[in-house]
């Protein structure tokens, strides 16, 4: 799996995917979206979930399905939304936006037939990617994109 990474990221989402999967194939590959909003990659055997969160973004591209998730970590009144939302206590601020993203990214995913791999790209961030593909390779965007 490639995840690719961009910091301060300042327009819409799906053209930059586009450029990523043209950075890895090396031809125009098209993204569309399902009715739910899911995004696929049209007319090739790869999935992709796309997630952002202020400016940072992360793109997660594989041969297996995939969800990603990335979440500023903000001050907040996480206990409630806990209780409330994903129905467990949360210790303290830093493991609430873990499972807020686990949550998340299960969801984008689709299933129940991945694992899950949490990391912290960007300071103040929690990521969550959850597949079966369990092998990570990490590009930052900026290395290709101007």
């Amino acid at each position: 799996m490639i995840i690719f990474t961009y910091r301060n990221y300042n327009g819409n989402s799906k053209p930059l995917a586009e450029k990523c999967l043209k950075y890895l194939l090396g031809r125009d590959v098209y993204i569309s979206y399902y009715g739910d909003g899911k995004p696929y990659v049209v007319d090739e055997n790869l999935f992709i979930s796309i997630s952002h969160t202020y400016k940072d973004i992360v793109i997660a591209i594989s041969e297996s399905e995939v969800g990603v998730d990335i979440e500023y970590k903000k001050s907040r009144h996480y206990e409630s939304i806990a209780n409330n939302m994903l129905k467990k206590d949360a210790l303290n601020i830093d493991e609430f936006y873990k499972e807020w993203t686990k949550h998340e990214a299960q969801f984008k995913h689709g299933g129940e037939d991945g694992e899950f791999a949490y990391f912290d790209i960007f300071a103040d961030t929690q990521t969550t990617v959850y597949s079966k593909d369990t092998h990570y390779e990490f590009i930052a965007m900026e290395t290709f994109i101007e």
